[in-house]
């Protein structure tokens, strides 16, 4: 009986001690599982606050880029306005200059005409004008343009349909083509007879008779007046 009772007094303590144990077990259990909860509401509080940070920032972030868009998009709409505004101011000063430059070229060739034919005007022929049409055509003696007229306007005068008259050679010929050489620093066999109003044999004969005295050399296929001639 002692036996007995001593193994029951032992098994009521391991049952007392086990009991103890499964309870503190239970309590670790929850006081575990408050601080898991309080540390996952703490991180989806944390993390709740974080997403709502970043959204805002980025909203913020949004706003600002569409609001530099929309500044880029006014300082290429001034750009483009002040481009505009100078290439307009551009193409007035072009055309103002333009207007100037063949101003200054018609007086140059005014004085240069001046200068070779004196103050002889030529009369311009008019043909009669076309069917259906009110404008009137002129046709301009071939002597009647200078050589900077040739130059300027890039092409060379028609030629006029009338018959018109070669003058005859003489020394005021040669001392007309003397002149015109000198005066314009220079001139070419074509330039020579259609400004002069010579034909080609003429003109050749005078030229070869110029530089044969000479006062006339040639280079490059254009005639100049020496320099001891001018001298």
């Amino acid at each position: 009986m002692a036996l007995k009772n001593l193994w029951e007094q032992e098994r009521s303590q391991r049952l007392q001690i086990t009991a103890e144990r499964r309870q503190q077990v239970n309590q670790w259990k929850q006081l575990t599982q408050q601080e898991l909860q309080l540390q996952a509401d703490l991180l989806h509080q944390e993390l709740s606050s974080f997403v709502s940070s970043l959204h805002n920032n980025r909203n913020l972030q949004q706003q600002q880029f569409q609001q530099e868009i929309v500044e880029r998009q006014l300082e290429i709409l001034q750009i483009k306005t002040d481009v505009c505004q100078r290439q307009q101011e551009y193409r007035q000063q072009r055309a103002a200059k333009a207007q100037a430059l063949f101003q200054d070229l018609q007086n140059f060739r005014a004085i240069l005409h001046k200068n070779v034919w004196g103050e002889r005007i030529h009369e311009q022929v008019v043909a009669p004008p076309p069917a259906k049409t009110e404008k009137l055509v002129a046709t301009v003696p071939k002597w009647a343009m200078s050589r900077s007229g040739i130059k300027t306007s890039g092409f060379r005068p028609a030629v006029n349909t009338m018959t018109r008259k070669v003058p005859a050679l003489n020394a005021d010929t040669k001392s007309k083509v003397q002149q015109y050489i000198q005066q314009a620093e220079g001139a070419t066999l074509i330039e020579i007879e259609e400004v002069m109003g010579l034909s080609r044999v003429q003109t050749i004969d005078i030229l070869r008779s110029l530089i044969k005295q000479g006062v006339l050399e040639q280079r490059d296929r254009q005639y100049f007046i020496r320099q001891q001639a001018i001298s």
